[in-house]
């Protein structure tokens, strides 16, 4: 029969002492595990911090293109309102001669030159007060293009103040230990330095800039301001023929000046065949928003079927006497920098950790939900408001640009 003998104590101690290492190690490995984890957490929050302010501010810039592309286009359409009213006003003096010479040849006619009389009475005070109407509507139009043109150049000076107030508002927004730093052109440029330079100030005191935006307004006429021609009256051997329209000139200081002729003439074949040719002015009528014009322009072809008339028109033009005045507009620069559209914004915590995002501005125009009717490729332009913001990855110059600038 064996005898049991006590352990060795020497073996317990050993044992222990191997304990408490692993213990140690394996609280080493869950510290740095830990660590690691809250690391990982943190740069998850940082890099969503700087998605979120990156992307604000590329809503922030898309928002004032679009800004600026609507007023443009509300400077197109009070321009073309004004256009609308000064045609008004040229198509009733027509009228009122037109029933002026009516009521002179009718005159001696029992009961048909009292209607006659009647009608030239009620066309002629309508076109009386008609003409003070569209005096104050050329005014407030005018004074409207003057304030939004105010307006572009207040949001323009103000953006690049309000912009990095936007974006310290983001990220304070998330934690006010956090500083964050914005650059432009691959992360080389202080932001937004070079957004300033994507558009500029133009003015139609200069006639290549304002002749970008005359063209533009010229064809967003309506057609009844583009051309009022068509046929009154017409038979086999005679017709009566109305033509007129509405053109734009410039004035010596830049001003855009409104005038319009309007005419009506009989026309007739010679010995019952050929062509039509004019034999008798019936009505004529032109007004201009400033200065009379002596010479000939299209008038929608009013000088090229009814010549007579419309010689009368333009020698008895009329004036509102209504001054235009230059107006500013927003325009892209021809030759954007390298990098204006984009954002990039650099977030870091007091542990010197960073994360980075970066955001651009494009225009694009959806070929499914805003087709053009040419089928071409739209290019960017501040006339119509498709601006819209994108986060995109960082390109390798920017990554370049912040290994040597955060030692990463």
């Amino acid at each position: 029969m064996s005898v049991l003998t006590a352990s060795n104590p020497r073996a317990k101690g050993q044992t222990l002492i191997l304990m408490i290492g692993v213990l140690l190690l394996v609280s080493l490995l869950l510290f740095a595990v830990t660590d690691m984890g809250k690391h990982a957490r943190r740069q998850w929050y940082l890099q969503s911090v700087a998605d979120n302010a990156s992307y604000s501010a590329a809503v922030a810039m898309s928002r004032q293109m679009n800004f600026l592309a609507l007023t443009n286009r509300a400077l197109i359409g009070n321009q073309v309102a004004i256009a609308q009213w000064v045609g008004l006003a040229s198509y009733l003096a027509m009228l009122d001669r037109t029933a002026d010479n009516l009521e002179a040849v009718t005159s001696f006619i029992p009961y048909l030159g009292q209607i006659t009389r009647a009608l030239s009475t009620i066309i002629a005070r309508i076109e009386e007060g008609f003409e003070q109407v569209v005096k104050t509507l050329i005014r407030f139009q005018s004074a409207v293009i003057q304030g939004i043109s105010a307006a572009q150049r207040l949001l323009d000076a103000s953006f690049a103040i309000e912009l990095p107030l936007l974006i310290q508002d983001i990220v304070s927004k998330h934690s006010e230990e956090l500083s964050w730093e914005a650059y432009q052109g691959g992360g080389i440029a202080p932001f937004p330095s070079l957004w300033w330079r994507k558009t500029e100030v133009r003015n139609t005191k200069n006639k290549n800039e304002s002749k970008e935006l005359e063209e533009l307004t010229l064809k967003s006429l309506d057609p009844f301001s583009k051309s009022r021609g068509y046929d009154w009256v017409n038979v086999f051997t005679h017709k009566i023929v109305k033509r007129g329209g509405t053109e734009l000139s410039r004035n010596r200081n830049g001003g855009w000046d409104w005038h319009a002729l309007d005419s009506v003439s009989l026309h007739g074949r010679r010995w019952f065949i050929g062509s039509f040719k004019e034999q008798l002015p019936l009505g004529w009528g032109a007004k201009a928003q400033d200065q009379r014009r002596y010479h000939r322009s299209n008038y929608g072809g009013a000088f090229r079927s009814n010549s007579m008339s419309s010689r009368m028109a333009l020698a008895q033009m009329g004036s509102f006497k209504l001054e235009p005045s230059s107006f500013d507009y927003m325009g892209l620069r021809e030759f954007s920098q390298f990098g204006d559209n984009t954002v990039l914004i650099s977030v870091q915590n007091n542990d010197e950790q960073a994360a980075h995002a970066k955001a651009v501005v494009k225009f694009s125009r959806a070929k499914s939900i805003f087709p053009r009717k040419d089928g071409k490729v739209e290019s960017e332009n501040l006339f119509n408001a498709l601006w819209e913001p994108q986060l995109v990855p960082l390109s390798t110059l920017d990554k370049g640009v912040l290994i040597g600038r955060y030692k990463l």
